[in-house]
């Protein structure tokens, strides 16, 4: 399902702040729902969705043990409304009126809104709502209506919507390159920092790729982000994204830009590499997602340098040098070293 939002008035409020506390309530609603983002792009006033959604009747709950239950609520709610929930299940299941069916009726007034669309996306745009009108000092209706979704086919379909999400900045002319745009899911899913949300974002496109027209043996390809789909991904995201252009013969104009994108010069690079990125490309990308002042060289450069100012790292710490992996390269003469992964914005 591809899901599309808007501001109200279509105005430009979702700046950079704004963009981070959208993608962290998502991932929050994600895990409570079961909603399973493949897709996203966070602009400037609008936002994209592309989601798997589990099978189950309308309005019915969905069963599961106490455990995965109280795990789910606490990556929510806030820790006291979580505490009230727990105690609660536990005097039903435990008390001196214990009861599993009175038990099973308190967790199904919150199952019933996971494995659906609609509550999955009230819960996010409502939840970001209230935090924007605080943190803006403001009242009222932040989105234009209610959310759009369109039905995507499995295979090709899902590979297109996949891609037009991803290339929205681009087309939008706010980056050349989709991987300097760092709320969207390929941006994300080439963040050079290890997190929850950067394996989240590489899972989504794998998902999405083993789920194109190219089946083994009637099953299912799967993919993953070291063995193949980043590469298979980036030359999707070019190809598809080259810039196109037409005539019009009423007014006699030639070569009229229609769609933003890629030059071809460009697309035919990024496919003759297979989708790889070069050395100036992988390191402008890290460039883009790391402030300045990162030490990059060989490892005997780096250790080097490690050695020389030893008193200002920890103990633990015994190397110097660290690889420039996640950016598709396999050659050891290709590699890179880094002194450390510094944290400022990279895109101020």
């Amino acid at each position: 399902m591809h899901c599309i939002t808007r501001v109200v008035d279509r105005a430009f409020v979702l700046q950079r702040k704004e963009r981070d506390m959208m993608l962290r309530i998502i991932r929050k609603y994600e895990d409570f729902c079961g909603v399973r983002v493949l897709a996203h792009c966070c602009m400037s006033n609008h936002l994209h969705l592309l989601v798997e959604v589990p099978p189950k009747k309308k309005g019915a709950a969905v069963e599961m043990s106490d455990e995965v239950f109280l795990s789910k609520l606490k990556a929510l709610y806030s820790s006291e409304a979580y505490r009230d929930c727990e105690l609660m299940l536990r005097a039903l299941r435990e008390g001196a009126a214990k009861s599993d069916v009175a038990a099973e009726a308190f967790k199904a007034k919150f199952t019933r809104r996971m494995h659906d669309l609609s509550e999955f996306m009230k819960g996010v745009k409502q939840s970001f709502s209230r935090w924007f009108n605080k943190t803006h000092g403001r009242v009222g209706t932040l989105w234009e209506s209610r959310f759009k979704s369109v039905l995507v086919e499995d295979g090709y379909a899902l590979r297109m919507v996949a891609a037009y999400i991803d290339l929205n900045p681009v087309r939008a002319g706010m980056v050349e390159r989709p991987e300097d745009y760092k709320w969207s899911s390929y941006g994300e899913a080439m963040a050079p920092k290890a997190s929850k949300a950067r394996d989240l974002a590489r899972s989504g496109i794998c998902k999405v790729l083993g789920k194109m027209e190219e089946r083994c043996g009637g099953i299912e390809k799967k993919f993953t982000w070291e063995d193949g789909a980043a590469e298979s991904y980036r030359m999707m995201l070019f190809s598809d994204g080259e810039e196109v252009f037409v005539d019009c013969p009423e007014s006699g104009e030639v070569g009229i830009r229609v769609k933003k994108g890629f030059k071809r010069d460009d697309v035919e690079k990024v496919l003759k590499k297979g989708g790889k990125l070069s050395l100036g490309e992988a390191l402008r990308c890290r460039v883009r997602y790391l402030s300045d002042g990162l030490a990059v060289g060989s490892r005997d450069f780096v250790d080097g340098l490690f050695e020389q100012s030893r008193e200002l790292f920890g103990e633990k710490r015994k190397t110097g040098a660290r690889v420039m992996r996640e950016v598709g390269w396999k050659e050891k003469k290709s590699r890179l070293y880094t002194m450390r992964q510094l944290r400022k914005d990279p895109l101020s």
